[in-house]
Formats: C-alpha cells, structure tokens, sequence
C-alpha cells in the first residue's frame, strides 16, 4: 500500500476516500474514527506537536495508484508532483497550516520593538528639550490687578526709546506685555521688546510695570527701571480714568 493523502481534519481524509472508490480504487483509512463515531483526538493547525496519529488514505492496488494521483490533480488536491517513479503527498489548499515562528525568532521580534521604542522615547525627550519654554501668566501678588493696555500706554508716556537704534525691554505685572499693548506703543525711535526676548547685555535696559491696586476710582502703580540685573529707579504714580484714557499723577512720596 502507498499513502497518498493525509490531513488531521477526518471529514477530508474521508472525502478524498469516497472519491477514489467512487471512481473504483480501492481505497482504505489508517487512524479513522473511534468505534464511538468521533475523531481520534483533537487537532490544531497551530499544534506543531502532535500525540495522536493523523488520519490517512492509503491505495491497497500499486496498480491503482497513477489514476489515483489523476484523479486526485484533477479534483486539485495536489499541490505538485515528482517524477512517474516519485510521488508527492496532496494536501486540502484551505488546510496549509500556519507558519510557526520559533521562539528565537519571537524574543528577537520583541527585542526589535523594545528598541523601536526606546528610540523614540529618546527623539521625543530631545525634541522637547530643545523648545523654547514658553512664558506664561505670572500670578499676581493679593490685592493687585491687571494692568489695562490704556493705563500701560500712559503711564509709559515719556519712557519709550527716544533715539534710533535704541531698544527698551518691557515687562507687565510679571511677564510680557500682550501683542496689542505693543501695537499700541508709538515709540519716536528705537524698538520695544517683550522682556523674554531681551538681548543678554549688563548695559540693557528695561522697563517693568507692576502693583496696580484699585482704591475706588483711582489707584496706584509702580514703574521701575533697570539696566542689565541692577535696578536703577523704582517710581509710584497716583492713577485714574479720566475720558477714554488715564491720568497719571506725579509720583507720591
């Protein structure tokens, strides 16, 4: 007898069976069902060790068997076939099992993705490291409050850059003046700069408002000058609306 066809799945074996002695081969099953009518164990394409025999469809004739491999490439159960003295066992095109990865090839996968990851971990922690930070608000001391634009502009009336090529860095309750602010600055020369973009010079000066408090309808503020780290002038000025502006009075002692 040769074997010429084999699969863990007993419904093929018996199919590839009856097709051959339909066609008057004879034809027998090595490893076929228990006397109970069930399977002989379980199987699993994925199972790359398995304990129980796999079914098989064997030809008593040797006689039989060239028609046996017609039939079997016809009905396309053969995926190739050797020479007429060789012979290539069939098997079902659906039951190609699943290609195994060995357990080397898995630790080496995962050791590729570990690195993968720690990879661009490292490139985000660079890439973050090399921004800028960004200023943002500073809380402001108990009892003071924000600065309007318009008290800002009058209170530095006579401060901004009076010579071409001069810069003044500006700073307002702790941090930079808003963008409108600086649009509404109309200094006679000179340029003026939000205090994080402040060019690192000892001799650079560099104006801050602070402590605006509200007393009713007027209040108080404070002006101070700097040149370099090294303040130079720190000024109070009395404040109140006055039309759509402010009134900036001399400072108090």
């Amino acid at each position: 007898m040769r074997q010429v066809f084999s699969s863990p799945r007993m419904e093929n074996v018996e199919r590839v069976a009856k097709l051959l002695r339909d066609a008057g081969i004879d034809a027998r099953i090595t490893h076929g069902r228990s006397y109970k009518g069930g399977l002989r164990g379980d199987f699993s394409y994925r199972d790359h060790v398995r304990v129980d025999p796999i079914p098989a469809v064997w030809i008593v004739k040797s006689e039989d068997q060239p028609a046996a491999r017609e039939i079997l490439r016809a009905a396309g159960l053969l995926d190739s076939t050797r020479g007429e003295t060789g012979y290539t066992l069939p098997a079902f095109r659906t039951e190609t099992p699943e290609a195994i990865i060995e357990p080397g090839r898995k630790r080496a996968f995962r050791l590729k993705i570990g690195l993968l990851v720690v990879i661009a971990v490292v490139m985000v922690l660079a890439f973050l490291s090399m921004r800028t930070p960004t200023v943002g608000p500073v809380a402001l001391p108990a009892g003071d409050s924000a600065t309007p634009d318009a008290l800002a502009v009058a209170v530095l009336s006579g401060e901004l850059p009076s010579h071409a090529g001069q810069t003044i860095c500006l700073s307002v309750d702790g941090h930079d003046p808003s963008p409108s602010l600086l649009g509404a600055l109309r200094a006679p020369a000179g340029v003026v700069v939000p205090a994080s973009r402040c060019p690192a010079n000892p001799q650079q000066l560099a104006l801050a408002i602070t402590a605006y408090r509200k007393t009713g309808t007027t209040g108080t503020i404070q002006l101070s000058r700097r040149r370099g780290a090294t303040v130079i002038a720190t000024h109070h000025y009395d404040v109140r609306p006055e039309g759509t502006g402010w009134r900036v009075v001399e400072p108090y002692q």
